[in-house]
């Protein structure tokens, strides 16, 4: 016959121990003040049981009561330490009954054996009822009373058939088991409403905490640029797009003065503060070459007052016009392109099958070779043009910056037959962002070809230097060459379609790169930089894996 091992029989499975009580701090203080109490009390009686006359406090049996109270003395030491345990092993009304249990009995002990001192004693039980009743919140409690008077109840009974107390001590204690029961119930009030209060104190601080949680994406995702000024002109706040639109990526830290950070929107708050009436004209940043409208709102009172300052990009609602004229101008040029390259190839085939049949006359060959060539040009022309189609389908991905930026570099260098030390990277390994890969591609090779053409083409002429934002949801790519950079009177032409200085080129190279990056999510500038020329691109930041964003 075989056997079940018990581990394996359902019927024989032990019964595994209660789990451990967890308690709020509120009623873990509560016991710790009673149980301090408790001990308080017992120390006091036994104090008294030793150093006072027995006669004098008419104390009936002296020597039951010395060990009465010394008994009461230790169980208020033990209970005391147990209390203070990290994790009680008992449920809570397990160990506020067990507790209660122990004071009637030890009390009953000094109470017995005190005679005429011992008839008010039973007051001391005031506290533990009350306790009880505030933590349990429950009729439980009211059974923590009933049990308490009817233990004293009964032993002044028996007390008062020996003859040891009259009919009056059995009243008084009887009138104490009424006043047991007003304080539990007046605990178990004042515990619920507690409760409830705790509760509703807690439920406002998680919606405040949604609130602000909220309140801050809102104001990280807006448009315009949110900055928080206390009374003294120190900057307390302020979402990522105020370093995009000012261009005051890495100068920006907590705790900065406003003039630090940027003289101009420091006279416009000192302006204000002196007349909340006088109108503030836009400003355009150098930087960024944004024209920018100032708003300024006053927060809080008193010393606790400050300034909102908002920022809005005039230059936003024209841009967005013009993306919706270049949206159509381009789905209308893409279609031209496709049909001029039908016969554009016709044209470049009949002029290489001209060239190669020999039929022309030496002269007519540099005629030949002109068409050539500027079909090879339109041609290219159109291939950019066409690259604008794919700006709305992007296709995002998490990239890892650094091994995308060697990839890329290594083709660009490869097609451009460029010094393997031409092109130097500075990029943290850990950096992850959020891109479409072959608009990234297409933004980088444009950056760095152009970089190439205007440097001195030698090794280390352009610099790729990337690092973390400072709010830490962004990645700020720099491009840095040594040519003698970017005239001021053509910086605001620099990303228009068709605007070029090269000879030979489209025009279209840092438009397209521009228009990419903003369908994105990013944003492509240049920075006012010289000599040379100093691009950056401001990137969404991804989460590494197992984090949350």
């Amino acid at each position: 016959m075989s056997t079940v091992p018990p581990e394996l029989h359902p019927s024989m499975t032990p019964l595994a121990p209660p789990p451990p009580t967890p308690m709020g701090d509120s009623g873990r203080r509560i016991l710790w003040i009673v149980g301090l109490y408790r001990a308080v009390c017992a120390v006091t009686l036994l104090g008294a049981a030793l150093l006072l006359d027995p006669r004098t406090l008419s104390i009936g049996n002296p020597n039951a009561f010395i060990t009465g109270t010394g008994l009461y003395f230790l169980f208020g030491l033990s209970s005391f330490w147990w209390v203070q345990q990290d994790r009680l092993p008992l449920p809570l009304p397990t160990i506020l009954f067990s507790l209660l249990v122990g004071d009637v009995f030890f009390l009953s002990l000094v109470v017995f054996a005190g005679g005429t001192f011992g008839a008010p004693l039973p007051i001391l039980l005031f506290p533990q009822l009350a306790a009880a009743g505030w933590i349990l919140r429950t009729r439980t409690a009211f059974f923590h009373a009933a049990f308490a008077a009817i233990c004293l109840l009964g032993l002044d009974a028996y007390r008062a058939i020996l003859g040891m107390v009259g009919a009056a001590q059995v009243f008084q204690t009887g009138i104490i088991g009424f006043g047991y029961f007003a304080t539990v119930g007046i605990a178990v009030a004042l515990g619920r409403y507690t409760k409830q209060s705790e509760d509703l104190a807690a439920q406002r601080g998680i919606d405040v905490a949604n609130l602000e949680q909220v309140n801050r994406l809102i104001i990280q995702d807006m448009q315009d640029g949110v900055l928080v000024v206390d009374l003294n002109g120190v900057m307390r706040g302020h979402n990522a797009q105020v370093t995009r639109l000012l261009g005051g990526f890495g100068r920006m830290r907590g705790g900065m003065r406003l003039a630090e950070f940027s003289g101009t929107l420091h006279d416009y708050w000192r302006r204000w503060q002196e007349d909340f009436t006088e109108p503030l004209p836009p400003f355009k940043v150098d930087a960024t070459q944004r024209l920018l409208r100032v708003r300024l709102v006053r927060i809080g009172t008193g010393l606790n007052g400050g300034t909102l300052i908002y920022l809005e990009d005039l230059g936003r609602a024209q841009a967005e016009a013009q993306q919706m004229k270049l949206a159509a101008m381009g789905r209308l040029t893409a279609s031209i392109a496709h049909e001029v390259r039908n016969p554009l190839s016709a044209i470049n085939q009949a002029a290489q099958l001209l060239e190669e049949d020999g039929a022309v006359a030496p002269e007519g060959t540099r005629l030949l070779t002109m068409i050539r060539n500027n079909a090879k040009r339109i041609d290219r022309i159109v291939g950019e043009v066409l690259q604008l189609n794919r700006r709305d389908r992007q296709q995002p991905e998490t990239i890892a910056f650094a091994d995308f930026v060697r990839g890329i570099v290594d083709e660009i260098v490869q097609a451009e037959n460029m010094p393997p030390r031409s092109v130097v990277r500075e990029i943290p390994e850990e950096l992850l962002i959020i891109f479409d890969r072959g608009h990234l591609s297409q933004i980088l090779w444009n950056l760095v070809r152009n970089a190439w053409q205007h440097g001195q083409k030698k090794e280390g002429s352009i610099r790729v230097v990337a690092r973390a934002g400072y709010m830490g949801d962004a990645v700020i790519c720099e491009l840095t060459d040594d040519g003698p950079g970017i005239p001021a009177e053509l910086r605001p032409q620099i990303f228009e379609p068709f605007f070029t200085t090269r000879p030979g080129g489209t025009g279209l190279g840092l438009y397209i790169a521009r228009e990419l990056a903003d369908a994105n999510g990013a944003t492509l500038e240049l920075l006012p930089r010289s000599p040379g020329a100093q691009f950056r691109i401001t990137i969404k930041r991804a989460s590494p894996p197992g984090r949350g964003a």
